[in-house]
Parts: C-alpha cells; structure tokens; sequence
C-alpha cells in the first residue's frame, strides 16, 4: 500500500497494481542457462604449487590445460579456452 494525495489534498491509501510475471519465459531463460553452464564444465584434475606460483590443470570439453588462478577464473566465468587463448596441455 501507499499513499497519494488526491485533488483536495486529503490522503488516500491504494495498492499497488499487481505486475504479471511470465513463469514460462522466466524457466525458459534458467534452462538456457543451464544448459550453457552443462556444456562448458570446468573440473579441476590437479593442483602444483612451485615457487609461490599455482598451476591448475582442468578438464574442459574433454581437453586438459594448464592454467594460473587469472585463467581459472575466467574458465569459471565461462569463457572459453579459445577465447583466453590456451593450448591444450599434454595429458598425463
């Protein structure tokens, strides 16, 4: 509820109109992102500390690399590994 002055200046309560929300739209948009989070899944197989340093070695589409904590990062955002410029790394 609020209040709004009407054009004798006396105060009136009203409610606010109720906003329709389109449930259908809302779940079609969660399962589109779903299904582009599913299809882009990071796993992280290894972890080498050396010299201060963290390299990471994940898993993405199939494909292993190795990364720094940036990389993962943005891995984890969902970008691509081509679009951060990484080379696959040798499996082991």
């Amino acid at each position: 509820m609020f209040c709004v002055y009407d054009e004798r200046g006396l105060i009136r309560a009203e409610t606010m109109p109720k906003q329709r929300f389109d449930t259908g739209r809302h779940l079609a948009s969660r399962h589109a992102v779903k299904r582009a989070l599913d299809r882009h899944k990071v796993v992280v197989v290894d972890k080498k500390f050396s010299g201060g340093q963290v390299t990471t070695r994940v898993l993405v589409d199939g494909e292993y690399y190795d990364v720094d904590n940036r990389q993962l990062d943005l891995l984890e955002m969902g970008r691509t590994p081509e679009q951060i410029f990484l080379e696959p790394a040798a499996k082991h």
